[in-house]
């Protein structure tokens, strides 16, 4: 996110921040940009498989997308299936706000999720 963040920021200023943190020495720019999102500015960290806890997740492929909108379903099912708030499935899954809006929506649109409310008001169920 460092880089992506500040892309004129030079090479010293990033083997600065390694020497002042060593548990960064581990991490590949690769890493980093996968956690920036590119040059886009990202939040959390990206997890190329779509595990738990990972943040974003890579969805810009289909299998990303197909992977996280089961996670989103197990997800949903593990809370109970009806009324749940996104602020409540963004915890269980640790999930970015706007991939899980996403997910949400292309659920909907495959009528294997329903919902009720708006805005905050917004709760998610199963679709019986």
């Amino acid at each position: 996110m460092i880089v992506s963040r500040n892309p004129k920021a030079p090479i010293q200023d990033l083997a600065r921040l390694v020497q002042d943190n060593p548990e960064l020495s581990g991490v590949t720019l690769g890493d980093l940009f996968e956690a920036g999102g590119g040059r886009k500015r990202g939040k959390g960290k990206t997890s190329g498989g779509g595990s738990k806890g990972g943040g974003k997740r890579n969805v810009r492929t289909e299998a990303g997308r197909e992977a996280f909108d089961a996670e989103v379903l197990e997800a949903l099912k593990a809370l109970g299936g009806d009324t749940i708030a996104a602020t409540d499935l963004r915890a269980s899954l640790g999930a970015d706000s706007t991939q899980l809006r996403t997910s949400l929506n292309r659920l909907i649109e495959k009528g294997l999720v329903t919902f009720t409310g708006k805005a905050r008001g917004t709760r998610y169920s199963l679709a019986s």
